[in-house]
């Protein structure tokens, strides 16, 4: 449709025309005609000002709730009606948003102002009716870091009367904002919360922290005691409690950007407290000193953070070293007397001089005339019969001795050829009716050349195939016969089949024709003691390599160092076997050989230990599970390393109302003991009560390495948890002897006297084994022997040192060296020999029976003893640290302070001895009295102390409960794991005290609390 033709919706031009028309005049006669009176705006003024006044108003309203709610805040709400609005996850926020609501609706409702006739109201329209509802109407959020407030109001209804009836009436929406940082203070005090909240695993926090000091602490008291320091107790709850205020404070750094001044100083003050550096050798590495005495840097000094960190080095066992050790003892003595599946070195060396030598003829025809046929003498005649006949010669050739080389390992040793002739004659008889038979003859002939040789060849061997150089000739590495009679055993065997000429002829004819023989050649005088030492050197680099471990693997048993080496050994199996590219004769091949079958003895031994690792990691995770923990949480705990201190920050910035804000955390107590303080000390405590903000207890896993847990690790390997290894109860009986020196006390030397008789049962063991051993590996008469072992054994004083010395090997050295005093001379070559055997022998057949199981201690002899001991251990410490603050410790104790034994030996079977570890169980409850955050130089304080909040949100003139502020308190549950060297005493604690507990952690509720008979904290 065109737009000339639709007419929908015109209007007539005519009737436009007298609009306009009326329209013009009807203005024109209003610009003509003045006005009564002046136009009424007292209406306008009114709603302009109550809506300047209502906005200033619900400023100070703002104000005023956001310095209350950070005053009295909201984080846990109540049971209530009122209570269940401010549920969930901003449950303090919401709180907020209700007191701004409930202020603006205070501050708002006198708000009028009249002009004139006209009067200018501002309300919230109808009631509010619900607490949601209210908290509805306010939104909140955070300016410059939080530390200023946007508040938003929405449904601020104004309106304007006059003469009672509404001139104008509209809803509006008010937004202002105060610099009351009441959000940064929630903030930072929930992420202060967190950090003590955290897992010392999943973040960075207060368990971390903790974590990471008590280990430094651990270990390097743990060092200290197994130096020699009087240390009964390596973790005590004063280094949990120090390690934990410490964490306190770097959570503080971390969340507020300051910390507590009061809490540093504190933590100062504990240090000193908790230090015990009179008692450490002046000449001790400072930083063991730093982490023993718990001297840790202020958290608040500026230095700190600019300083260059040390504390991922503290003086701690990172990595212990996992050594062959015994193992190549242990497999060069079964190589010697081919025990435990072993071959025998005097195996290996027979083997090498063992040879095949086989003598076989070859024929070749050089001449093969045909059979001539049958020729008919004429027509009608038949072949009757046939006879052949052959005459055979042998002639020619020659023979030869000279060695030649046909193969890797194998050589021609003798060679000779001979010409066989067979000459054949037939005559056949032929046949026709009626006649008599006629013969007729052919000859011809065939030869042959038969070649006879003798060959001979090295039997298999543990050696790499190589080419040997010379063979079967005299000569080589030693100048030996080097199976030179294998050439006169090959013409041997060529004689017994006759000789050449026979062998020839039934090469041709038929019959046997070959023969072989293994043969053992004669061995040079020196090849024993040549490849003896060239073995036991490699005993002694073998028994060098080690490999490193993580201390808290091993501690913990993720470790497996056995296994490692058995890699490390198959890795640098050639190179340790060390095969030249040709031998120097049947001696230097014999010689690698033997080091391979020693090699193979080695990884077998490491094998087995590494079984038995795996059995003995097994026992660790079980001991570990029995007391809750999981064996890989606690590995990665002890790998954990201090973080970098947080830098001191403040928030907002120049550019905001407030500019830079600083906070300053204030908590009650400034530092949390597990001592109680009294109530004047913290607000929010009634002033007549103690408050304890601290529970703490320490657990040591492996306090006595016969204790149970270390009992679940040994049961795999000895079966019998009621027992204690030959070590521990000598290192228990040296103990209770020095002790009786300076204390004849007559239950410990009962006690001592009954341990006593075990120990020497046990040790008649050990002495049978090295008699038996000397009349193995030497010459020595009965008597003889007797005497060395008696004399060896007087060496040592007292059963107990002696008990020791076997376990630690020094028992076998002096045997050895009694032994070999007392054998007969003999040439220098086998005498070198022959102590280095009897060396080895008593090394590793004193080592596996003193750490048998048949020669294990009755526990309760060993525990009866201790526990004498340690009284007297921990009362003589006391007095040595008293008198050492000038001197040495181990000059002030004169020698006089015994040790216990403490820590699982990390060595299925104490040999070889890996290292020491035990492991505490580290836990702390705390909470502040008060716990408040303000601003430098400001009036806004946020306050948590627990206290509950009531306020009357329907206007009824009765107060609801909304809930309470939560303390600040954090539980904290981890794991410290000290890793010291090999023997000694270990490490541990060996006070009696496995299970310390302060004065508030009593069940079934531990944690802080008041110094009343329910724990609760009557209020001030």
């Amino acid at each position: 449709m065109r737009l000339a033709d639709d007419d929908r919706g015109r209007i007539p031009f005519a009737l436009v025309g007298v609009l306009l028309l009326v329209g013009s005049s009807t203005f024109a006669v209003s610009l003509a005609t003045p006005g009564p009176s002046p136009v009424d705006r007292s209406a306008d003024v009114a709603a302009d000002r109550v809506d300047a006044e209502a906005t200033a108003a619900f400023r100070v309203a703002v104000r005023d709730a956001a310095t209350a709610a950070a005053r009295d805040p909201v984080t846990l709400a109540a049971d209530t009606d009122a209570g269940s609005a401010l549920d969930g996850p901003d449950t303090f926020r919401r709180y907020l948003r209700l007191r701004i609501f409930l202020a603006a609706r205070e501050a708002i409702g006198p708000v009028e102002h009249r002009r004139g006739a006209s009067v200018a109201r501002a309300s919230f329209g109808q009631s509010v009716e619900s607490v949601p509802a209210a908290i509805d109407r306010v939104s909140i959020a955070g300016v410059d870091d939080g530390t200023e407030l946007r508040a938003t109001i929405r449904g601020l209804q104004l309106e304007v009367d006059r003469d009672g009836r509404t001139l104008d009436s509209r809803r509006v929406d008010r937004s202002v904002t105060v610099s009351v940082p009441v959000l940064a203070l929630h903030d930072r005090t929930e992420a202060f919360q967190g950090r003590l909240d955290a897992g010392p695993i999943e973040a960075p926090g207060l368990a971390r922290r903790t974590t990471v000091g008590v280990t430094a602490m651990a270990q390097a008291r743990g060092l200290g005691q197994y130096g020699g320091l009087p240390i009964s107790n390596v973790v005590a709850n004063r280094h949990v409690a120090l390690s934990t205020n410490a964490g306190l404070l770097d959570a503080q750094r971390a969340a507020f950007g300051r910390s507590d001044p009061d809490a540093a100083a504190g933590v100062r003050a504990a240090t000193l407290q908790t230090g015990v550096t009179d008692v450490l050798d002046p000449r001790t590495d400072p930083r063991v000193v730093s982490a023993v005495t718990g001297q840790l840097p202020d958290p608040n000094s500026a230095e700190r953070a600019d300083s260059d960190s040390t504390t991922g080095s503290l003086p701690a066992t990172k990595t212990v070293s996992v050594g062959v050790n015994g193992t190549a003892d242990e497999a060069f003595l079964e190589l010697l007397r081919g025990t435990n599946g072993a071959e025998s070195l005097e195996s290996v060396r027979r083997e090498g001089y063992e040879a095949t030598v086989s003598v076989r003829a070859s024929t070749r025809t050089i001449r093969n005339q045909r059979r001539p046929s049958p020729r008919s003498p004429g027509s009608g005649w038949t072949l009757a019969s046939s006879d052949t006949s052959k005459e055979v010669s042998v002639s020619g050739g020659w023979s030869t001795r000279r060695i030649s080389r046909t193969g890797t390992e194998s050589r021609r040793l003798y060679a000779a050829t001979r010409r066989v002739t067979e000459r054949w004659h037939v005559e056949r008889t032929w046949e026709k009716v009626n006649e008599t038979p006629r013969t007729t003859s052919a000859s011809w002939r065939d030869v042959h050349r038969v070649r006879i040789t003798g060959t001979g060849r090295l039997d298999g061997s543990r050696a790499p195939t190589r080419s040997v150089r010379p063979l079967f000739d005299s000569g080589g590495a030693i100048d030996g016969p080097n199976l030179r009679e294998a050439g006169a055993t090959s013409r041997a065997l060529v004689s017994d089949l006759g000789g050449p000429d026979a062998v020839a002829r039934r090469a041709v004819t038929g019959g046997r024709t070959s023969a072989s023989q293994r043969i053992t050649g004669d061995r040079p005088a020196d090849l024993d003691a040549w490849i003896y030492a060239d073995v036991a050197d490699l005993r002694d680099r073998v028994r060098d390599l080690s490999v490193e471990v993580a201390a808290s693997d091993a501690a913990t048993g993720h470790a497996n160092g056995a296994a490692r080496l058995a890699a490390l050994v198959r890795d640098r199996r050639r190179g340790l076997l060390d095969a030249p590219r040709r031998y120097d004769g049947v001696a230097d091949r014999t010689r690698v050989a033997a080091r391979a079958a020693y090699l193979d003895r080695v990884l077998a031994g490491l094998d087995a230990r590494a079984g038995q690792t795996r059995a003995q990691n097994a026992g660790i995770d079980r001991a570990l599970a029995a007391k809750g923990l999981v064996a890989s949480r606690v590995n990665d705990l002890a790998k954990l390393t201090p973080e970098a201190p947080s830098p001191r920050t403040d928030l907002g910035g120049p550019e905001g109302a407030r500019g830079e804000t600083t906070l300053i955390p204030d908590g009650d107590p400034a530092y949390l003991a597990p001592a109680p303080v009294e109530g004047t000390l913290v607000d929010g405590v009634a002033d007549d009560e103690r408050y304890v903000g601290l529970a703490v207890r320490n657990v040591n896993v492996f306090s006595v390495p016969y204790g149970d847990a270390a009992d679940l690790v040994t049961r795999t390997l000895f079966g019998d948890p009621g027992r204690v290894s030959l070590h521990t109860a000598g290192q228990s009986l040296v103990a209770a002897d020095r002790m009786l020196e300076t204390h004849p006390d007559p239950t410990l030397r009962d006690r001592r006297n009954v341990l006593e008789t075990k120990v020497e049962a046990s040790m008649s063991d050990v002495r049978a084994v090295a008699i038996r051993t000397l009349a193995r590996e030497t010459s020595l008469a009965r008597d003889e022997r007797r005497r060395v072992v008696r004399r060896a054994f007087a060496r040592f004083d007292g059963p107990g040192e002696r008990a020791v010395a076997a376990t630690d090997g020094s028992l076998a050295r002096e045997t050895a060296s009694v032994a070999v005093e007392a054998r007969p001379r003999a040439r220098s070559g086998s005498a070198a020999v022959a102590e280095d055997r009897i060396r080895v022998a008593l090394r590793v057949d004193l080592r596996r029976v003193a750490t048998s199981d048949r020669v294990r201690v009755p526990e309760s002899a060993v525990d009866d003893a201790v526990s004498s001991t340690r009284e007297f251990v921990e009362r003589e410490a006391t007095s040595a640290a008293e008198r050492a603050t000038e001197r040495g410790i181990s000059r002030a104790t004169n020698g006089t302070v015994g040790g216990i034994p403490a820590g699982l030996p990390i060595s299925p079977t104490l040999s070889p001895w890996v290292a020491t570890a035990n492991l505490w169980i580290v836990e702390s409850r705390g909470a502040y009295g008060r716990f408040a955050v303000g601003i430098q130089g400001g009036e806004s304080t946020y306050v948590r102390d627990g206290s509950a909040v009531a306020l009357d949100v329907d206007a009824d003139g009765v107060a609801e409960s909304l809930g309470r502020s939560e303390r600040v308190d954090f539980r904290v549950r981890t794991v410290a794991v000290a890793v010291v060297p090999p023997g000694k005493l270990g490490v541990g604690d060996t006070d009696g005290n496995t299970d310390e507990r302060s004065v508030a952690w009593s069940d079934p509720s531990p944690g802080p609390r008041c110094v009343t008979p329910t724990g609760q904290c009557p209020r001030e």
